[in-house]
């Protein structure tokens, strides 16, 4: 790829996901290669560097401001990693710079650590926060005590310094002298005109000595080796040329994502808002109007599949609260059955059953808290079911076994079950039979919408993982496929992971928070109608986001395409 094809081709780069980072790459992919700049005829060949990089390595052993290499040099490169222009040549870090490590003084020891400004000294932490390519001091200084007691060493201004674990790969330029911790293997370069372009090239080399490095507790370079690490040398006044492209390119790429990042926030923000006008909307006209201004412009606000989650939210907000379909005064009332079903446990009761009935519990001021359509009733899931049925059968019946993993996560999604034999299951897993909805109660399974109405069971019952709960409702007044909407609707889980008990990594939700959760019940025909228009939009929210997965793929294979062969 030549210079300018490079340039031809950045908006095409650009505008495919992660288009920015990968710009940054291939910039210093193409300058460690040797396809950033033009060749100048006029420049000397890299091999005029030797002599000086001998002359510049006595020099800092003379003035100490290196000691003698522990490391191996001089060793040719025998396998080179990829090709480079006849008038450069591979050397070993270690070759074009000394290999210089940190370390850390006795914390306990207040001589060793200055409240103010004195010896500068870094951790990889402090790189971390450097935006710049120079770096002065870390947040914490040292003593010339703490320097001299400890194995920290200073570098000269220019030292090139390489985070070496924890993590592996920051590389910064002393603007300055100072020191490191153990965390760094630093390289005082022979020729200081070289620190910018080994800069660059530790940035690119950095992933690839990553995936090298070893450790037990935590990975990290050796010093060996990094000395061992091979370089890709350019004549020096191309290095100067490259390093200039280079800053050049890079302020480029800065300022299309500045403009990427203002483009995104105006998306972001116009998104949100057309969302909020969607979920707030007070009736189903409203809703209409609010969904007629998303089609409009669907490529404009959602870009990726974590936008339309949101929107798949949002219509499970809609369609618990009675706004995603309108209502019918001809649908018949809930209330008159719940009266029938609370009059039938009040006469259990006062035969005295004794306790062949779930008790009921005292009724909960609070289900009467949100104002409902016409024809809506609260209920409670002791109102309407049971919670958590055993089932009977031959120990030889061969039934359905659904372990957490079957669970699926969308509302449509069919699961796949193992066969096995009763007697093996019905004792210590949770029983369910078709139509039970189940709803995983253990973190993170409940916020991941884990629940499902169970269908197609061997032998029309099953068991599973004991960490569900098992709703089992009466259909003539609720449908499980509605019930399911609202187990997987943001308020429900939003409420569920608030009264969440137990500790972390094994919170879950308690049982009275299923009991007594009040269930916006609509009349069973609008049952009907909701279910319907949630599976329409759901299906056209999943072509929109095969449309949305194709267009980025897309967008990637161009950028691909763009930067083949480099």
């Amino acid at each position: 790829m030549t210079p300018q094809k490079f340039i031809d081709v950045f908006d095409t780069i650009a505008e495919a996901p992660g288009g920015i980072e990968r710009l940054r790459e291939l910039v210093l992919h193409l300058a460690v290669r040797g396809k950033l700049v033009p060749r100048d005829a006029e420049d000397e060949p890299a091999s005029e560097l030797f002599a000086g990089l001998e002359e510049g390595k006595k020099r800092l052993l003379e003035e100490g401001m290196i000691s003698k290499s522990r490391y191996p040099s001089g060793i040719p490169v025998e396998k080179e990693p990829f090709k480079i222009p006849e008038s450069w040549q591979w050397l070993h870090l270690g070759d074009v710079g000394a290999i210089v490590g940190g370390g850390t003084p006795r914390s306990g020891e207040s001589s060793f650590w200055s409240d103010g400004q004195d010896v500068p000294w870094l951790t990889p932490a402090d790189m971390s926060r450097q935006s710049s390519r120079y770096v002065s001091r870390g947040q914490r200084d040292i003593t010339s005590e703490g320097l001299s007691r400890s194995s920290a060493q200073m570098l000269p201004t220019g030292s090139v310094l390489f985070s070496s674990r924890a993590p592996i790969g920051h590389v910064g330029i002393a603007a300055n002298s100072l020191s490191t911790n153990q965390g760094f293997k630093s390289c005082v370069p022979f020729l200081p005109a070289m620190s910018e372009y080994l800069y660059i090239y530790l940035k690119h080399a950095g992933p690839g000595i990553n995936d090298r490095a070893s450790g037990t507790t935590f990975k990290e370079v050796a010093g060996r080796e990094f000395a061992l690490v091979p370089v890709s040398v350019p004549p020096l006044t191309e290095q100067l040329r490259i390093v200039a492209k280079v800053d050049v390119l890079m302020g480029m790429i800065d300022e299309l994502e500045t403009t990427r990042l203002s483009r995104e926030d105006l998306r972001t923000a116009a998104r949100d808002s057309t969302l909020a006008k969607l979920r707030n909307a007070s009736t189903f006209q409203d809703v209409r109007a609010s969904w007629s201004r998303i089609a409009d412009r669907t490529d404009e606000l959602f870009t990726d599949s974590a936008d339309l989650a949101s929107l798949r939210e949002t219509i499970l907000h809609l369609a618990v609260q009675g706004r995603l379909v309108p209502q019918d005064e001809g649908d018949e009332p809930v209330n008159p059955f719940l009266d029938r079903i609370a009059n039938c446990k009040t006469n259990h009761i006062q035969a005295g059953n004794n306790g062949k009935h779930p008790r009921i519990p005292e009724p909960d001021e609070s289900i009467t808290v949100k104002e409902l359509p016409n024809g809506w009733a609260w209920a409670r899931t002791v109102d309407i079911g049971v919670l958590n049925p055993r089932n009977k059968a031959d120990d030889d019946t061969m039934v359905s076994f659904c372990p957490m993993s079957s669970i699926p996560t969308d509302h449509r999604n069919r699961v796949t079950f193992e066969t096995r034999r009763w007697g093996d299951i019905r004792k210590g897993y949770t029983h369910f039979a078709d139509g039970d909805i189940v709803v995983a109660k253990i973190t993170p399974c409940f916020q991941n919408r884990k629940s499902y109405v169970m269908s197609e069971l061997e032998g029309g019952i099953g068991a599973g993982t004991t960490e569900l709960y098992v709703v089992r409702v009466k259909p003539k007044i609720v449908l499980p496929e509605y019930l399911l909407l609202f187990y997987k609707s943001p308020g429900f889980l939003q409420d569920g992971v608030a009264a969440m008990t137990g500790t972390a990594g094994q919170q879950r939700v308690p049982r009275v928070y299923i009991e007594r959760t009040p269930l916006p019940i609509p009349p069973l025909a609008e049952q009907h109608r909701i279910i319907a228009k949630v599976d329409e939009l759901m299906e056209l929210i999943d072509r929109l986001e095969n449309h949305v997965v194709t267009k980025n793929r897309y967008q990637e294979t161009a950028a691909a395409a763009a930067v083949h062969p480099v």
